[in-house]
């Protein structure tokens, strides 16, 4: 064993023990605090990773089965409707890769918007916007369809890493991490952690939030994001490079991949019986995790995806095996009474009843995003910190949607503070156009502008839309 691992696995291991052999809190059964340690060494092992996700999951759960006395509970997870949505959605998001249409309409997008510098900016923008309702992996989508497209872009304009960095590369690179900051909360199905915050809001608050409600809230504050993005970043860090040959670009990307195939419209067709499907669910009673399943049958029956291209993706089994696992875990701390413990004692320890609800939610939006600093995984933030924050809310009384909104949406603009706050950073910065001073001084600036618009906007346009209660 290396030193590297030793240090990665014996915080793991020993907090947990330490946490198992101290007499339980007043009030909170000796279970739910063995429960507790064993929560806490899951994310552990999420934030230091000794391990893949799915081995940290899987042994968490047997080792809570074991106290438990029955595994069933820390099994729900795997019959959780959100797993299977995050599953299926998953699943989607391979067809987009596999089929190429993800990169044809990248390139159609570059022919229609890219003549500028920024106008391929908005293309950019644009381009992650129209996949993320579908693809709830950022990396996939990101740093997997994305960025590759806009590097060969740069690359092909002689903008390496190093001298030439900044004729195009340095603000593509870092206007697609900002991107997808911003397109990760537009939609519930964005981003992994959307789905987990929303169940933990539902466990916790008992305040269920629906995809098209998520999608009304989101829209004006990630739209007016998606158009000022581009436009800042091109001031504050413009590339020497100000007119391109789009048409040019477009045109050899797209006679590359050649006419589009009969698979790549069947896609176009089942992924917008999917969006359908999740923006009027609740009045057509249709439940999200069946259509997104129907969805992917559809693609299997018809030739789309192929039982070996989904078997083949590593990364769609993983996340199954890990989501399902972390929200077994949460439902026996649930069902053993933690996060109602929890809640009383941040009555009786943190008093925010003296300020207004609207200073309180100021201050968990300000907590939360200062914590953002600590993680690399938007899972491991979700589940370490916001079953706090939201019981902290919870007995302040705050408003309980705007709660999970501010948290949800705050999720992704903060991982914007460092190069390491959300997958997709590490590829894009590993691939080197831009320093991490300039990073981080660009993502915290950006950060602020998303806070800014998330409070003087949104908050208005939730009392609007009759959110705030």
């Amino acid at each position: 064993m290396n030193v590297s691992f030793l240090k990665k696995i014996i915080p793991v291991i020993l907090v947990p023990g330490i946490l198992i052999l101290i007499p339980p809190p007043e009030g909170l059964s000796p279970l739910a605090w063995k429960l507790f340690a064993i929560y806490v060494g899951a994310i552990l092992g999420l934030v230091l990773q000794p391990f893949p996700e799915p081995v940290i999951m899987l042994s968490a759960i047997g080792i809570c089965g074991i106290f438990l006395g029955n595994i069933n509970t820390a099994l729900s997870g795997y019959s959780d409707l959100t797993t299977w949505l995050v599953f299926s959605a998953v699943l989607l998001s391979i067809a987009f890769i596999e089929t190429g249409l993800g990169k044809r309409i990248a390139y159609h997008l570059i022919r229609l918007l890219g003549k500028t510098t920024l106008g391929l900016g908005y293309a950019c923008s644009l381009l992650d916007y129209i996949l993320s309702p579908g693809i709830p992996s950022n990396t996939a989508r990101t740093a997997g369809i994305t960025f590759p497209i806009l590097r060969s872009i740069a690359v092909a304009l002689d903008s390496e890493p190093g001298p030439t960095a900044r004729r195009i590369g340095s603000y593509l690179a870092m206007l697609t991490y900002a991107t997808t900051s911003t397109t990760s909360y537009a939609f519930l199905t964005a981003f992994a952690p959307n789905l987990l915050l929303v169940k933990l809001a539902s466990e916790i608050l008992g305040t269920p939030l629906e995809w098209m409600t998520w999608f009304i809230a989101a829209l004006v504050p990630s739209l007016i994001m998606m158009a000022l993005t581009p436009w800042i970043l091109y001031k504050i860090y413009p590339p020497e490079i100000k007119q391109l040959d789009n048409k040019k670009v477009a045109q050899e990307g797209l006679d590359q991949m050649g006419p589009m195939k009969i698979t790549e419209k069947m896609l176009v067709f089942f992924f917008v019986l999917a969006i359908l499907g999740w923006m009027f669910g609740t009045a057509l009673k249709l439940n999200a995790t069946a259509v997104a399943i129907t969805v992917i049958g559809l693609c299997l029956l018809f030739g789309v995806l192929t039982w070996n291209q989904i078997v083949s993706d590593k990364g769609a089994w993983s996340t199954l095996a890990w989501y399902g696992g972390i929200i077994g875990l949460a439902n026996s701390l649930n069902q053993a009474g933690f996060f109602k413990w929890l809640a009383e004692f941040f009555k009786l320890h943190i008093n925010l009843s003296s300020f207004s609800s609207l200073t309180v939610l100021l201050i968990l939006l300000g907590l939360s995003i200062i914590v953002r600093y600590l993680f690399a995984s938007g899972a491991a933030y979700t589940l370490s910190m916001v079953p706090v924050f939201f019981t902290l809310g919870l007995s302040a009384q705050v408003p309980l949607i705007p709660l999970v909104l501010i948290l949800a949406f705050s999720l992704s603009y903060g991982s914007l503070l460092t190069h390491y706050g959300s997958a997709p950073g590490p590829v894009i910065f590993g691939a080197g156009y831009v320093s991490q001073k300039t990073w981080w001084s660009i993502g915290t600036f950006l950060m602020f502008i998303h806070l800014i618009f998330n409070t003087v906007v949104a908050f208005p346009y939730w009392m609007f839309l009759g959110l705030w209660h």
